[in-house]
């Protein structure tokens, strides 16, 4: 994983495990300095857990344009804005292209698609009115802004018919159907791409994953999947002298709450002196 800043503030920086810090003050937990940020803007980590990304108090971030208050974790091809600066989260190598990314190879019978293990394909949304739908890849689909396309999308940059997605001899395919159509797989920008479970696909500003579960994971190699998750409270703040632990800590295991079970016994012995007392010590008559 690496991080790329698109209109050139800082030259790519890769993001192995450890971290790295982004700020306009160099030193003191920053090792990547820009002007214009806080002095400890946002800090980049990444560890057994996965990829993700801690913001300091008052710090302004966006990750795929929803605001992070303390945490979020991060897959390849997120786009984090910093104040002004935008920082691409990368995979370390773009997605292998189809044979030919202009011309469709040929397509599966039905019986091929349920033993390709690439038969419950699809595309889920995480971004615009797409966000949390999913899109079966049962057949060649169509994505763009027309009228004719499966999943109609909306934004900037997206063209009438954008890209197509579908399964090509045991291999799910995206193509980008217009020569002005920004695709991108994992942060890359593509032509066409062959994709692995998880990929992350970026149309114009509107963002989908794959879930394939027969086909293997994309993006890089090493690190567990983390859940698509982006803000939590449960981060401590930041000060700009030192970074974080890069370990997440696991939530410590609960431990059951004994005192309602004394209280109850303790009221049970005393109701039983009590009844005691009475039979023993009352007057007889």
């Amino acid at each position: 994983m690496r991080l790329t800043f698109p209109n050139g503030e800082h030259a790519a920086v890769n993001l192995e495990h450890g971290q790295v810090g982004v700020g306009s003050a160099a030193g003191g937990g920053t090792t990547v300095a820009i002007a214009g940020l806080s002095p400890l803007h946002a800090v980049f980590a990444t560890g057994r857990r996965g990829h993700w990304l801690t913001v300091p108090k008052d710090a302004t971030v966006i990750v795929n344009a929803r605001p992070v208050k303390r945490i979020a974790f991060l897959r390849a091809g997120d786009l984090v804005c910093l104040a002004g600066v935008q920082v691409r989260v990368e995979s370390d190598q773009p997605p292998p292209a189809p044979a030919n990314p202009d011309v469709p190879l040929r397509r599966r019978a039905p019986d091929e698609a349920l033993s390709s293990g690439v038969a419950k394909a699809s595309l889920r949304g995480l971004s615009g009115p797409w966000f949390g739908r999913s899109l079966p890849v049962a057949s060649a689909r169509v994505l763009g802004r027309g009228a004719g396309s499966d999943a109609r999308l909306e934004g900037p940059g997206v063209q009438e018919r954008h890209a197509q997605i579908d399964v090509e001899d045991g291999a799910v395919v995206l193509r980008a159907l217009s020569p002005l159509a920004l695709v991108r797989v994992n942060g890359h920008a593509v032509r066409g791409a062959v994709l692995s479970q998880g990929d992350q696909i970026e149309l114009g500003d509107q963002r989908f994953v794959l879930e394939a579960p027969g086909l293997g994971q994309g993006g890089d190699v090493g690190t567990t999947p983390v859940p698509a998750r982006r803000d939590s409270s449960t981060t401590s703040a930041m000060t700009s002298n030192h970074l974080p632990d890069p370990a997440i800590p696991s939530a410590p295991t609960a431990k059951r709450d004994l005192s309602g079970l004394y209280l109850l016994v303790a009221a049970a012995a005393a109701l039983a002196a009590a009844l005691t007392a009475f039979f023993v010590y009352a007057p007889k008559g």
